[in-house]
């Protein structure tokens, strides 16, 4: 996997060209814009591949003709077969002119000088091994702007970094399956190919693993894309031609829909590199009458069930397309991993269709560029029923693609800061595969998180956070410690809070939010005297354990005090009540130690890093190490806890020493001042 190369030079020119179109009033119509770019790039990149002699160069002082001349051009490209569809209809119609006026020669020069700049970047990449998306990576921003507000339509293209991750974990693996010498062909599809990104990196990925072969070779590399967008059949075409990719079907179409053209590969697919549109909804009887086979689970749930989601639908239809044994990776929103509802009716459904093989969870930032921070990850599925429950899947997360996205003049572009950290994630990819006997959880890589672990250990969600590298070395250390026991917490408490009818707020009850825990097990009791909020809160009990189940990167927990009056607390805490014989210091001690963080941190789940959340069965499953008893440690963790409770004890009543010379503040001042201390401010 090679980084990709900078693209300041292609956002400068990017940044000219839309003050070029603000000032010239040219080309307003973002579809105006999008189609003249795309038809310049194609008429340049003939010229590069030599089925043009003769181009314009644009010159500072062009000729009087240069307008003239590139509408020739345009003319002889936009005739040549590999611009052309399936059945070779013209992918820019039978309108054989650009948009371009003479009197436009400024911007058409300046379109085309920029269209040179990133066609001969591109070329020179190629040749230097490195070959890049330039469509998707630089001129992304035009085809984002075309589809914006229009949910079903919308393309969020993947960045070149994920794009290359999946297809080397693609080719890894049918290397490794044996698939390339046992075929005669190799079927390839992208069901939403928007620019065609996936298939042209797999294609090139493909065609140096055919150089490498020999006279041995590969099987033939059949590529399909659809997209229901009409440019969009049209950018993954001349995309396609700039990795000098010619043999492929590319059309337009629903792939969701019975009677695209993408029907007639049912059951015939090797592999699918996809990133679905998020999103937008489907009625269980649009589902039933026209996705139909094409979409088998969702199409027999019924018409009184819950609109589907088209990344949840995706997944179905991506399913009915692959051959038995063929491979899906598909990038989806988190919910498809974690949600409950109908995402986890899929999963169960799933758990005997394919084999979950691996998932990666991406940064926030991957979509940024399209202006979404949504949570996402990349699923990988095989089509084969099940058989083996000590199988290993990857879980990995990736914290960092090496880049951030900025806004300049109204573009959002990405700029080269940190470290792509998805090659480390594929080299540990590769790494669980060298000892295929092994069937234990393995941390495969610290530096980024990833670990194999038998598929028996994935429970109904399958995020790859639960799983990280320091959660699995953190259970292990306490496994070793011979004088421990685990436990788990619900072996330890009752989770209550779902059991009690929440209650408004009233004067003379204390409210307690997550706002108010200021310190290890500390209140903040003057803020919760004076706190009135509209929404009601679950009564709460001294005695009882309260957690923090929002953003719980912010340790907040504590055993409930008693205030001499009622207690309610905010519906982010998890409410929990000792067990007989249990001490609750002693569980809050432990969740706040550093044992419980790491596990607490690692079970979150969310759409962004400022919404996370833990829920009560992972906060169930948490382990918790207690010495055996009669142990030398056991009697070390009673004098903790011991000392825990007095000095906490003694923290409450000094707050509330405070909280009562507060209230009198103003008594040594007599009646009037006190009760003119309520005027200021």
């Amino acid at each position: 996997m090679r980084p990709s190369p900078s693209l300041a030079p292609i956002y400068e020119g990017l940044a000219e060209i839309r003050e070029e179109f603000h000032r010239s009033g040219r080309l307003d119509d973002s579809n105006a814009k999008l189609d003249e770019v795309v038809k310049l790039f194609a008429t340049y990149l003939a010229v590069k591949l030599g089925d043009i002699p003769d181009f314009p160069a644009p010159a500072d002082h062009p000729a009087p003709d240069f307008v003239a001349r590139l509408q020739a051009c345009y003319a002889t490209a936009a005739r040549l077969p590999y611009y052309a569809c399936p059945g070779g209809v013209p992918i820019f119609g039978t309108a054989g002119s650009l948009a371009l006026r003479e009197s436009d020669v400024g911007l058409a020069v300046r379109l085309t000088r920029l269209v040179v700049r990133a066609v001969d970047d591109a070329f020179l990449h190629q040749e230097l091994g490195n070959p890049y998306d330039v469509l998707n990576e630089a001129f992304g921003h035009f085809v984002r702007d075309n589809f914006r507000g229009n949910i079903e339509d919308a393309q969020y293209l993947t960045p070149a970094e994920v794009v290359e991750l999946m297809a080397s974990m693609a080719l890894e693996d049918l290397k490794r399956d044996g698939r390339l010498s046992e075929a005669r062909s190799l079927v390839v599809a992208d069901p939403c190919c928007g620019v065609g990104s996936f298939l042209a990196a797999f294609a090139a990925k493909y065609r140096a693993l055919g150089s490498q072969a020999g006279s041995q070779g590969v099987p033939q590399l059949q590529l399909f894309g659809q997209d229901k967008v009409e440019r969009m059949p049209r950018l993954a075409t001349v995309n396609l031609t700039l990795f000098r990719v010619f043999d492929h079907s590319v059309s337009i179409g629903n792939s969701l829909y019975k009677g695209s053209a993408f029907d007639e590969l049912n059951d015939g697919v090797d592999l699918i590199l996809t990133n679905p549109p998020f999103g937008a909804r489907f009625a269980a009887a649009e589902i039933a009458s026209l996705a139909s086979d094409n979409a088998p689970f969702f199409s027999t749930l019924g018409r009184t069930k819950a609109p589907v989601e088209s990344e949840l639908l995706f997944v179905d239809r991506d399913l009915r397309l692959l051959r038995e044994g063929g491979l899906l990776l598909i990038v989806v929103p988190d919910s498809v991993i974690s949600a409950s509802g109908i995402a986890a009716l899929l999963r169960h459904h799933l758990r005997s269709t394919a084999t979950l093989r691996g998932v990666i969870e991406l940064p926030s930032v991957t979509f940024a560029q399209a202006g979404t921070r949504t949570k996402t990850a990349v699923l990988y599925l095989k089509k084969e029923r099940p058989t083996d429950e000590r199988s290993r899947v990857f879980m990995g997360v990736s914290a960092d693609l090496g880049f951030q996205v900025n806004s300049r003049k109204g573009v959002q572009i990405k700029v080269e800061k940190g470290e792509n950290d998805l090659p480390a994630m594929f080299a540990a990819y590769r790494s669980m595969h060298q000892d295929g006997t092994s069937r234990e959880a393995t941390i495969l890589s610290k530096v980024v998180s990833a670990v194999a672990i038998p598929r028996s250990y994935v429970h109904d969600a399958w995020t790859a956070g639960h799983y990280q590298a320091k959660r699995l070395e953190v259970l292990r250390a306490m496994a070793d410690v011979p004088e421990l026991l685990i436990w788990k917490l619900s072996d330890l408490v009752d989770f209550v809070a779902d059991g009690r009818r929440v209650e408004p707020h009233r004067p003379g009850v204390a409210f307690l939010s997550v706002l108010h825990v200021i310190a290890e097990g500390v209140l903040d009791l003057a803020a919760m005297r004076t706190y009135a909020p509209k929404t009601p809160g679950v009564p709460v009990n001294p005695g009882e354990i309260l957690l923090s189940r929002i953003n719980p990167r912010i340790p907040r927990a504590l055993v409930v005090p008693d205030l001499g009056q009622p207690i309610l607390c905010s519906s982010e805490f998890e409410v929990m009540r000792p067990k007989k014989g249990v001490d609750p210091y002693m569980i809050a001690f432990l969740l706040l130690s550093r044992m419980a963080q790491t596990q607490i941190q690692s079970l979150t789940s969310g759409t962004s890093a400022s919404h996370n959340r833990v829920k009560t069965k992972e906060l169930a499953q948490l382990s918790l190490p207690i010495p055996r008893s009669g142990s030398e440690s056991a009697k070390k963790l009673r004098r903790k806890v011991a000392q825990y409770r007095q000095v906490l004890t003694g923290m409450m009543a000094c707050q509330q020493s405070i909280v009562e010379l507060r209230e009198g503040e103003t008594e040594w001042m007599g009646p009037k001042a006190g009760s003119a201390s309520g005027n200021v401010g």
